[in-house]
């Protein structure tokens, strides 16, 4: 079949997360020095962040919306901090427009832009991320037909829903049904990116390198601890899941894709 379309994470597959983000949280808290002191002196940045993912993992509304508990984590330490009610919220929303334009100010790995300016000559290009990443905001951004979310879904990769709204999109671009095997996913994160997208019957390519596969063993173990053993399906747990490609770094894409396609 030919492939009509290639879908990307974008954290850690098109540019470094960490730090992105660590430039953001620090700028941020910054910002909130300047703005509301209240809140600084009594919380440091690490304070915040380890409330902040004290409120995620307490509360099932969360998880898949990283914004929204960005949001609640400032207006309830304003609100721990004398803040009237409205004024908790208004500073909640300033303090995320701060972070969130910091948050679209990536590096794309070396080779990035060329890669997907040539890509986006001969396929449907689309991004499918579990971060709040706004790739329209980003210098590649140009190069994308769509971009999906989990907050805009209320649906996190693995979950089949995100790569089934994926080529919906795709199929309106082309104004045809197509196969959900004439599209590739690549990402960096095995269970969500590779696992998710051989369930929807996506071509996967796995971005693979030591530091990625570090973060995601550390991930899987913080998870495990979280993780209630009964909500398990043990029947996926099972499946033999492998990527069609692997990657050690981005710019070897076109390498891969024609390792796919020639299967």
């Amino acid at each position: 079949m030919t492939v009509k379309a290639i879908t990307f994470d974008l954290d850690d597959t098109l540019w470094p997360l960490k730090p992105t983000l660590k430039r953001a949280e620090i700028e941020t808290y910054q910002w909130l020095s300047e703005n509301a002191n209240a809140i600084t002196d009594k919380y440091s940045l690490r304070d915040i962040a380890e409330f902040r993912f004290q409120l995620f993992s307490d509360n099932q509304e969360f998880q898949n919306q990283i914004s929204k508990v960005r949001i609640a984590t400032i207006k309830q330490l304003a609100l721990l901090s004398d803040f009237s009610e409205q004024a908790a919220t208004e500073l909640a929303e300033q303090s995320f427009q701060v972070h969130y334009q910091l948050r679209q100010q990536v590096n794309c790995y070396e080779g990035v832009e060329e890669l997907l300016h040539s890509l986006s000559d001969n396929y449907i290009l689309g991004a499918i991320s579990n971060g709040n990443a706004d790739v329209s905001r980003t210098r590649i951004g140009q190069f994308f037909s769509f971009a999906l979310s989990a907050e805009q879904l209320n649906s996190s990769k693995p979950d089949s829903v995100i790569f089934n709204s994926a080529l919906t999109h795709i199929e309106e671009q082309l104004g045809q049904s197509i196969s959900a095997e004439q599209v590739i996913h690549v990402g960096d994160d095995f269970h969500c990116d590779v696992v998710g997208a051989k369930r929807a019957n996506f071509k996967a390519i796995w971005l693979d390198d030591q530091k990625t596969a570090a973060q995601n063993e550390a991930l899987a173990k913080q998870l495990k601890r979280h993780t209630n053993p009964d909500t398990v399906d043990t029947k996926k747990a099972k499946e033999n899941i492998k990527a069609d490609a692997v990657i050690g770094d981005i710019k070897e894409l076109p390498e891969a894709l024609a390792i796919v396609l020639a299967n």
